[in-house]
């Protein structure tokens, strides 16, 4: 079996490394992934700009067929899949996300956005994250991708879809189970956070300050929280069903 590995973190990064680990003494394994961080572009494109892909020696890893990329997660799958790589996957796998990816956060995640875009040309596919921005059982994640390589070969998708797969930071005998679940929502506050640089010009961050409490709820979030890895499959056909526009005339009335 053939896999590629691509992220949005960048492709030395920690996530990469602990799959080349774990997947490369059972799989042939490739990488496509950006040069740099690319983290919250969701499904950006590089329209504008040349891309460039230089082939990369991952440490410990020289004969892992592996590009980096000078785009974006989306850029990365589709460069690989149409240029780069010497013969096509079989799964696609992108992680693992240093941070969690879960609720309304995977509509910008660029780890979600490479996964649907392998999904969208053909390539059942996994976003895997690991919930802790400074891991320390990130193996524990790297050990649950042999668990979901095989619940993709035996719970296949529709075309499109993909599991979005969130692993808590701790030891694998810590781990409760694994638990289908659905997205939640985060919210952030709304005000961004407000500087002034040494010449006296105002610059801004984004805020990072969690204002959603779904903890009760049968939710991603929840459930990472409590020592579960979740799993929600999800797709690009988001179409809302129960609403009918059929009386609807050019001016907008019924």
């Amino acid at each position: 079996m053939k896999i590629l590995l691509s992220n949005d973190d960048g492709i030395d990064s920690i996530g990469i490394a602990a799959l080349l680990k774990e997947l490369t003494p059972l799989y042939e394994v490739m990488v496509s992934a950006p040069a740099t961080q690319q983290s919250a572009v969701s499904k950006a494109l590089t329209l504008y700009n040349p891309l460039r892909a230089t082939p990369h020696n991952i440490l410990g890893y020289p004969n892992v067929e592996a590009f980096a990329v000078s785009g974006t997660p989306v850029d990365c799958i589709r460069l690989g899949l149409g240029n780069l790589l010497s013969s096509m996957p079989d799964i696609a796998i992108s992680g693992i996300n240093v941070g969690h990816n879960i609720g309304t956060d995977t509509l910008y995640s660029g780890t979600c956005a490479a996964a649907q875009e392998a999904a969208v040309r053909g390539i059942p596919a996994i976003a895997l994250s690991c919930c802790s921005f400074r891991p320390e059982h990130i193996d524990t994640a790297a050990k649950i991708a042999h668990t979901m390589i095989q619940v993709l070969k035996n719970h296949p998708l529709p075309f499109g879809a993909y599991y979005n797969v969130n692993v808590p930071d701790l030891p694998m005998e810590q781990i409760k189970g694994i638990r289908q679940t659905k997205l939640g929502i985060v919210e952030y506050e709304n005000e961004y956070i407000k500087r002034e640089d040494n010449i006296g010009r105002d610059y801004y961050w984004a805020p990072r300050l969690k204002i959603s409490n779904l903890q009760d709820k049968d939710t991603d979030e929840r459930w990472s929280k409590e020592g579960w890895v979740t799993v929600t499959p999800l797709t690009f056909n988001n179409a809302v069903t129960g609403v009918s526009l059929e009386e609807l005339t050019i001016d907008g009335s019924v």
